[in-house]
């Protein structure tokens, strides 16, 4: 006689509970499962004991928390506050219970279980965040499934985002903000390594702890640089946060790779000292555009606080062509390391000067061809025609001069 679906599922939850206190693996519940008698009515802590999975004296012990173990939503983690929600998911405060550590589990709405697309794009940010081994990166610990809830488990930070920050009217410091982006720099260098993008930097996105450690969080939009199926499938598609989206991620193109992501580390530099995003206006079309067209105006013009290095430094990572750009978060780094001991940046002055040397070279020509355009003037002068006149008359008073001269001498 089989189980009632809710009886099934209760003991599920409860076997999913012993396994997170280590009474016995996951290898060997599964042996268990294929082996295990479904007409056996005894309950489950009896028939585990039949399978020598538990002890007597341990499954005495446990009878009086089954009600407790089975009503933990996800089986080992006790629930502890709702910490905030997004387009895919839940994300809560909880606490692990084998290791006695908070933890944050995101959990995927119930209304995105049945298409595969978006079951499919939670369990890759976990798979990703897994690959991140950074510091600087919130860290991957679990992802599966306990009944209908779909789970991501990863590490708790204690801290709070650049964005809220911000919208406290803070403006940082130059050393203080170059620090904390350079600290995502390093987690850049990290994922470039690993052919990884993570494709949504932005404040929202970055958590400073108490100790002033940076953090990169959010990794639902990463992507394997080396997934060709998914650089087809996204091919056209706008992916990114409008204030901070680099131009080729506006333009859709598949094949992104880090240099996007330091464009829109570089705005958000740019935010963080100026107190603005880098195209401030309040629709989405305009920002888009005028990340496409429009000329960056420099973030030390607008804090005249910061250095000019600072300035080279984040027009370089926002150049509109990626191929201007820093080339890899390594030589970023090298520039920010410079910026935070007081030095000029290597790798953007060199940019800069070959920029100026370029556009005097562009002026220059342009000199020549507007000269070459514009009609020759002559030469202050009388006219050619009226020299044989003017001779004539040379000669004339040359002639009377002389006849006089000869009347002269013959009177004497």
């Amino acid at each position: 006689m089989a189980k009632p679906e809710a009886q099934n599922l209760e003991e599920d939850k409860l076997a999913h509970a012993l396994v997170s206190r280590r009474l016995f693996s996951r290898e060997e519940l599964q042996q268990f499962r294929a082996a295990d008698n479904h007409g056996d009515t005894d309950p489950l802590l009896v028939r585990l004991v039949k399978a020598g999975l538990l002890t007597v004296g341990q499954a005495k012990r446990l009878a009086p928390e089954i009600t407790s173990l089975v009503n933990q939503q996800i089986p080992g983690y006790e629930m502890l506050q709702k910490l905030g929600q997004g387009s895919m998911g839940t994300v809560f405060k909880a606490r692990q219970i084998s290791m006695d550590r908070e933890v944050a589990i995101k959990i995927l709405h119930p209304r995105l279980i049945a298409n595969e697309v978006y079951l499919e794009r939670f369990k890759r940010e976990a798979h990703l965040a897994a690959k991140f081994s950074s510091n600087n990166v919130v860290q991957a610990i679990d992802v599966g499934s306990a009944g209908k809830l779909h789970y991501f488990i990863m590490e708790y930070v204690e801290g709070t985002t650049i964005k809220e920050i911000l919208e406290k009217g803070k403006v940082f410091e130059e050393k203080e903000a170059v620090d904390i982006v350079l600290q995502i720099a390093q987690a850049m260098l990290h994922a470039h390594r690993r052919q990884l993008i993570h494709r949504d930097i932005k404040p929202a996105n970055i958590i400073l702890t108490s100790d002033g450690i940076a953090k990169l969080a959010d990794l639902g939009m990463s992507r394997d640089t080396t997934d060709q199926a998914r650089i087809e499938e996204e091919k056209g598609m706008t992916i990114g946060t409008p204030y901070y989206i680099a131009p080729e991620q506006i333009y859709g193109k598949g094949a992104v790779d880090s240099r996007a992501d330091v464009y829109s580390l570089g705005a958000t530099l740019y935010h963080m000292v100026t107190g603005q995003p880098p195209f401030p206006y309040p629709k989405t079309t305009q920002v888009l555009q005028a990340h496409l067209k429009e000329n960056l105006t420099p973030p030390d013009h607008i804090n005249t606080k910061l250095s000019t290095g600072l300035g080279e430094v984040v027009e370089l990572m926002m150049a509109k062509n990626r191929d201007e750009r820093y080339p890899s978060p390594e030589e970023l780094i090298s520039d920010l390391e410079s910026l935070w001991q007081g030095k000029r940046p290597k790798f953007a002055r060199q940019r800069s000067e070959t920029t100026m040397l370029e556009q005097l070279a562009h002026g220059e020509a342009v000199e020549d061809e507007e000269r070459k355009r514009k009609p020759k003037k002559k030469k202050k002068g009388p006219e050619p025609e009226m020299v044989p006149i003017i001779w004539v008359y040379v000669l004339a008073v040359v002639v009377i001069f002389s006849l006089v001269g000869n009347l002269i001498l013959m009177l004497r």
